[in-house]
């Protein structure tokens, strides 16, 4: 059990000093020598423009599937669970041997 709690104690140790430093500030590298003059700094900043564009609307898309002609049409003695009309109808094939 001490060895247990001694560990934890490092670790915890461990982690509180790497938290704890400072990360070191950058060194500025001196700028190279050139022999032409710098461009004059901007006087303005540019602007953003914000366009809004209204409210979201929705368009209903219509359901256009291709028909499998090697699927059967359903019967009436297949197992069927939800409305006839439904606008999507999902066959599930199972072989329980």
């Amino acid at each position: 059990m001490r060895k247990a709690a001694l560990l934890l104690s490092i670790l915890l140790l461990v982690a509180v000093a790497g938290c704890g430093a400072e990360p070191a500030a950058p060194t500025p590298s001196p700028a190279p020598a050139t022999d032409t003059p710098a461009p004059p700094a901007a006087t303005t900043a540019p602007t953003v423009g914000v366009v809004p564009s209204g409210p979201a609307s929705c368009v209903e898309a219509p359901l256009d599937f291709q028909v499998e002609p090697r699927i059967p049409d359903v019967t009436e003695e297949d197992h069927v669970h939800g409305p006839a009309d439904a606008p999507i109808t999902l066959i599930e094939y199972a072989d329980f041997q």
